[in-house]
This record gives C-alpha cells, structure tokens and sequence, in this order.
C-alpha cells in the first residue's frame, strides 16, 4: 500500500490552507482507491483529529529533523525515512503547495513499480521535475564520506538537482534517505547559502548511486514560485468552507493559467498602492 505523506510543523496559516487545498485534491483525485493512505506529519496533532487520515506527532523531533534549527527542509527527507520504516511500504511525500490531478496515483505507482532489468529488479524514486545542471557552482570542490555510498564529491560537470516537491520512495531506499540526511549535515552550517539544499542531497545522492529518477509532472501542479502561490491563496481563500474539517472538493479547480495568475498580481498591486491613498 503507498502511503502518501504531508507535512505541517510551525503553524503558519497559509500552510495549513495550501495542505488542505492539495489534500482534498488528492483525495478526490484516489476516490475509492483501496491501495493508497493518507498520512500527516505533524507537531500539532489535534489540527487534523477530525480529518481521514492518519496522524504522527513529530513536535518531539523538529529540533533533530531540522538539525538543531539549522535547516528546516531537512525536516522532509528525515520524514521519508522514518515513513519507510514505519510502514515498511512505498510512501510518497507530497509538497502542500501542489494541485492534485486525475491519473496521479496510477502515475506515481506505476513509476514506482520495481522493474527488471537485465535480470536485476530495481525501483525508481519519483521526484517532480528535473531543474538544472550544477546547480550550486561555490560548491565546487566540496568533499565527503557518505555512510552508504561511501566518497563523495561535487561535479561541476555532472552535479545536477531535481524538485524534491515530490520524493516517491520504497523501502530499499532507506540507504538513499540515510545518505541524503549525512549530506545535508556535511553542509549545514552553510545551509543558509543553500537554500534548497536537500533537493541537490537527494538528486546528488541518488547521481551516484545510479538509482533512476521518475519524473512526475502532469498531474502534479506544484506553485511554489511567488506570483503563483500569491495568486493561489486567494483561489484557496474564496474555493473552500470556513469550516476547517470540511475536506468537500471546490466546484472548479483553480487553474495556473499565466494571464490570470499576472492578472490577479497586477490587481493585487494596484489596489495595494492605491490603499496607501486611503490611510
């Protein structure tokens, strides 16, 4: 069974908004799915008592996850791990700032599914989309010893990262999860110059280990550029009931059209610099 996998630590609001959005997606998006849960990890367990899904408390493990405080991302990876071995079964974390579409689930899990090759059975991990070749150049030279896969080095040539807004694992790769969290803690007292940091760790990790990527974009929608989750809030806000335990789906989906996501920013700026008028 794939146990998909959100995540909700700190309270913010507009968060725990886009977590619902995209969880009423996917759950419209399964319907009757009998192969598929939904988990929330979580530092405040009460939020989600009332909602179909399973819960685990993580407020005791948010100093750890994030190491000390250093890097909070790290929180994601260190979740994927421990999920699989919770479960002992595929889990795919999701990005709250996602749109769910038809035909994701049967994406996910056939790209995760094992597959043969040259007699050898291998699984692929699922991330959303490929960005870019040596994605960090100042890490040129950047050295260490990984506890699975063993020296490391950063390639200008070869490095490269994906969107980690989805990370699709099996059990097999818990040695991937444990290297892509030794990698993170090789470097994070330069995380703040690193910002997305566990995605080059995963995408790096997964590189030299020859694990194959998937790829998972058109039924994912993942807005985590500004205008586009700018514009989002606002799609949330008037789509969905006031009342929080309400996971009933909006009659139309917002759409991530480019002139209506300009459009609605050009307004929202012209009524805010006008407002200023109004003080």
């Amino acid at each position: 069974m794939l146990h998909y996998l959100y995540l909700d630590y700190g309270g913010l609001p507009q968060y725990r908004r886009e977590l619902r959005y995209s969880l009423i997606s996917l759950q419209a998006a399964l319907g009757a799915e009998p192969g598929a849960r939904i988990v929330i990890y979580t530092d405040a367990p009460t939020v989600y008592a009332r909602w179909p899904v399973e819960v685990v408390d993580i407020s005791g493990r948010i100093q750890a996850w994030s190491g000390d405080g250093l890097y909070h991302h790290r929180i994601k990876p260190a979740v994927v791990l421990d999920a699989l071995k919770r479960f002992d079964a595929p889990v795919c974390f999701v990005d709250s700032d996602s749109i769910i579409r038809p035909g994701f689930h049967a994406e996910v899990s056939a790209k995760m599914a094992p597959q043969d090759v040259w007699s050898v059975t291998k699984c692929a991990v699922v991330m959303n989309g490929f960005e870019l070749m040596n994605p960090f150049p100042p890490l040129k030279g950047f050295r260490t010893t990984l506890p699975h896969a063993g020296y490391y080095h950063y390639d200008v040539t070869q490095s490269w990262m994906f969107n980690s807004g989805l990370i699709g694992a099996s059990p097999v790769h818990i040695p991937i999860m444990e290297d892509t969290l030794a990698y993170i803690d090789a470097l994070i007292g330069r995380a703040k110059k690193f910002p997305t940091l566990e995605q080059l760790a995963l995408s790096e990790v997964l590189r030299i280990s020859q694990t194959a990527v998937a790829e998972v974009k058109d039924t994912f929608l993942h807005y985590w550029q500004g205008r586009r989750r700018i514009y989002m809030a606002n799609e949330i806000e008037k789509s969905l009931s006031a009342d929080w335990n309400d996971l009933t789906p909006p009659k139309e989906w917002a759409e991530m059209n480019y002139w209506k996501i300009r459009a609605y920013n050009y307004y929202r700026g012209v009524s805010h610099f006008l407002s200023g008028f109004h003080r």
